[in-house]
């Protein structure tokens, strides 16, 4: 599935049962990313195994994990469950160089044992749908 319509389908799902979500810039360092983690103190987090730049890849999740454990006011960040689209297209590879721990989950896997769909859930007009950052490193 091409990556474009996984970051569309994971939004979506995130309004259909009432969660906020945020995206992020894939080429932030850990140190920015650790701050928004910190910022919205996240129940989940939702990442691809890799991005494309023109002239090089970027492995999202060792990012993920050192921004993690640079969290200073988000408490057991690395404990934070990691749910993981897994970028075959470009790097069959990848996730095994990773070094995941139990707290990372492969998304297709999770996705091919549930035959249910999700109820929506109301929520309150004013019910925040996402947060956006203005600015790219100073939030």
């Amino acid at each position: 599935m091409p990556m474009v319509r996984q970051i569309a389908i994971s939004m979506l799902a995130c309004a259909r049962i009432g969660a906020i979500h945020s995206v992020v810039f894939g080429g932030f360092a850990a140190k920015e990313l650790a701050n928004r983690i910190d910022d919205c103190n996240p129940s989940l987090i939702i990442s691809a195994t890799v991005g494309i730049e023109p002239t090089k890849k970027i492995r999202y999740l060792p990012i993920v994990t050192q921004a993690l454990k640079e969290c200073t006011k988000t408490q057991n960040a690395s404990n934070i469950p990691k749910l993981y689209f897994n970028r075959l297209d470009v790097d069959p590879e990848d996730v095994k160089k990773d070094n995941l721990d139990s707290t990372f989950h492969d998304m297709q896997s999770l996705v091919d044992k549930e035959s249910k769909i999700a109820e929506p859930v109301k929520c309150e007009s004013t019910h925040p749908l996402y947060i956006l950052y203005t600015s790219g490193t100073t939030g």
